[in-house]
């Protein structure tokens, strides 16, 4: 009775231990999650002994750190296997670095200690119910690389210092770039510590642009790039850098660039030194002695929503302000002349050929002409006696009109000097008097 026992549990391990070795067969994947990170290199061995035991970290509670390193397979008949033992060598010379087992009958295991960024290859082996060896893989590849989240802080023009550039003005498409771990590029195959750059539309649709890497820090934190400008489309885009690992920055404001092909609106503002000289009506020269008042100023608003092939059209507002005084024998006179006006603004843009591009045109200069109505206003005129004694002062506000035009030449893409000349004259009841404003300005366009 015992030997038919033994001859019937003979027979069915046979039969089991045939079964399994026909239905084991792995395909192991491309190692899920198979990433590091700058902390973990540092905690790290450079190599490892093959002797070590390593836990399998299988059904543990794992730390985040464990869970970077991920081996993965498939399994056609997991049910007939009892275990499975991993073997990771190096890629180049085949050395053995980890011999790991699962405890259980799962398809993966956590790698840990992590490994440092190098090549791997790696098979599985998979074990029957009994224990022992049944089927063996093909040796795998994997690579892993340093794991880096990169960070945009800000990426502004070098021209402008502006995250908004127009492609009719004149630009050498540089950028400067600010953040963390912006490494440099790809240079070889062999490279597990880099990050990739480009400008990706916000859009699904449209093209994505590779900068020109100009410079780089050695802390990974600036860098200057470089876009050609002639092949950007309009649109809104995403500077995006891509760490070796996959890792990338997301789409945020820090990051956005937007392209145009021009500025809805200009806007020039411009202050600076005139000079006012009156033309006709003696009262000035009979009461104070002078027709040229030399303590005066100017300033200008100008706002051009309007570009056509023959010229922009806009409005503005313009200011002057006069300090008049006049000391006599026995009295003194001063007092303050200030008009302002609104005007209606044509201007004429002179483009030239780039001396960097000669292909390219840039702004020279703008010719302007303007017109408008507004007041002028007399303020505080009084008479002062040596005795003390004072004349009630002169306060009057009277409509004037302006007619005027400038050239304005530009030093950079938004810094210009302005030589601009006025005629303006005041509706008063008792006296009509006209001036020339002649004046010299520092303007700015945004």
């Amino acid at each position: 009775m015992e030997s038919r026992i033994c001859l019937f549990a003979s027979i069915l391990i046979f039969l089991l231990a045939c079964t399994g070795f026909a239905a084991f067969a792995q395909t192991p994947s491309s190692a899920a999650a198979l990433q590091d990170s700058s902390a973990s290199k540092e905690s790290t061995p450079d190599g490892f002994d093959e002797d070590d035991e390593v836990p399998a970290f299988t059904g543990n509670k794992m730390t985040p750190e464990e869970s970077w390193q991920i081996l993965s397979w498939e399994e056609k008949n997991p049910a007939a296997v009892l275990k499975y033992e991993v073997i990771i060598e190096t890629q180049n010379d085949h050395k053995e670095l980890r011999r790991m087992e699962s405890k259980r009958s799962e398809n993966s295991i956590h790698v840990f200690p992590l490994l440092p960024p190098g090549k791997y290859r790696y098979r599985v082996i998979t074990y029957d119910l009994v224990g022992s060896p049944a089927a063996e893989s093909d040796w795998t590849n994997v690579t892993i690389y340093a794991a880096h989240q990169p960070e945009i802080s800000s990426i502004k023009t070098t021209l402008n210092n502006s995250s908004t550039i127009y492609l009719e003005e004149v630009n050498d498409g540089k950028f400067a770039v600010k953040g963390r771990n912006l490494f440099p590029t790809k240079e070889g195959k062999g490279d597990l510590e880099y990050t990739e750059y480009a400008l990706v539309p916000k859009k699904s649709k449209g093209r994505t642009y590779k900068p020109k890497i100009l410079s780089q820090d050695s802390g990974n934190r600036k860098m200057e790039i470089q876009f050609n400008i002639d092949s950007l489309d309009p649109g809104v885009y995403h500077f995006r850098a891509t760490d070796a690992s996959g890792l990338y920055t997301p789409d945020n404001g820090d990051n956005e660039v937007v392209v145009r092909y021009t500025k809805p609106m200009d806007i020039n503002l411009s202050l600076g030194y005139s000079c006012p000289m009156i033309m006709y009506d003696d009262t000035f020269k009979k009461y104070m002695g002078s027709n040229i008042w030399p303590l005066s100023g100017n300033a200008k608003l100008v706002f051009i929503p309007m570009k056509l092939s023959w010229g922009y059209l806009g409005v503005g507002l313009l200011g002057t302000y006069t300090r008049m005084n006049f000391e006599g024998d026995y009295f003194d006179i001063d007092g303050n002349l200030m008009t302002a006006s609104g005007l209606l603004v044509y201007q004429k843009p002179i483009k030239v050929a780039s001396r960097d591009d000669p292909s390219k045109k840039r702004l020279l200069g703008t010719v302007e002409a303007h017109a408008g109505v507004g007041a002028a206003y007399f303020y505080k005129y009084q008479y002062h006696y040596e005795n003390g004694f004072d004349l009630d002062p002169l306060y009057s506000v009277d409509a004037c009109a302006v007619l005027g035009a400038s050239f304005q030449y530009y030093l950079t893409t938004h810094v210009f000097v302005e030589a601009q000349a006025d005629f303006i004259t005041a509706f008063i009841s008792d006296m009509s008097y006209g001036m020339v404003v002649p004046s010299i300005n520092i303007g700015y366009q945004f």
